[in-house]
């Protein structure tokens, strides 16, 4: 199995794709970064059967995530599968693409929420951006949107990537709730990058009014 699948991995390797993917993921060594596209990496993560396959390539971590999201199982195999897999990602690749599979979180969304929060309260980059994409993905809802404001507003970290998580959760939140985010944004109370880098891309955004836009510019710290 684990011979197996690393073979079939090189097998789709491309070496102009692993050339353009290793710059959009400079914390990854490039001797670790095979160069599969994601669309055919989760298309063999669904045909998976075990996880009992190596760790080591960017590729192969990203795999074991989709495992998880893909394969049917018990919920509790997976928080247990989880449990191992959040500590090793080390890259927003991973952590935002596994997180986009976990589609099982919408039929459990209060039961997870009592999951996430060991993340949610963590001080690791990865495992605070795990917890922002999260509830960017399956919790900016009516039942969860105000949940996941105060959260999203409360995170004080020095990370980058924890930054621009936060900041994109708050930009799809500003899209679905307006009457909430804006508020947040006038108060001026979050960290200065984070306000700045909520801004900009709500001003990226195509589902955002040009007046809006502009008043926005106003709100910058």
């Amino acid at each position: 199995m684990k011979l197996d699948i690393r073979q079939k991995l090189f097998a789709a390797a491309d070496p102009k794709y692993k050339a353009f993917h290793k710059k959009l993921i400079p914390d990854v060594q490039e001797d670790k970064i095979i160069g599969v596209r994601i669309p055919q990496l989760r298309k063999l993560g669904k045909k998976l059967e075990s996880d009992d396959f190596a760790w080591d390539y960017y590729e192969e971590v990203m795999l074991h995530g989709f495992y998880i999201g893909y394969k049917k199982m018990e919920y509790s195999e997976r928080l247990s599968l989880l449990d191992g897999f959040v500590p090793r990602i080390d890259n927003w690749a991973v952590c935002d693409c596994v997180c986009a599979s976990l589609k099982f979180i919408e039929k459990k969304r209060t039961e997870f929420l009592q999951y996430l929060k060991k993340y949610m309260d963590s001080e690791k980059e990865y495992e605070l951006r795990f917890a922002a994409v999260i509830l960017m993905d399956y919790y900016l809802t009516d039942d969860y949107i105000d949940f996941s404001l105060n959260w999203l507003k409360s995170v004080k970290s020095e990370y980058y990537y924890v930054q621009m998580a936060v900041a994109w959760a708050l930009c799809t939140a500003f899209t679905k709730y307006q009457d909430k985010v804006m508020p947040v944004l006038e108060s001026k109370t979050l960290p200065k990058d984070v306000q700045n880098r909520t801004i900009s891309k709500i001003r990226d955004s195509f589902r955002v009014d040009r007046n809006t836009k502009e008043y926005l510019k106003t709100l910058r710290a």
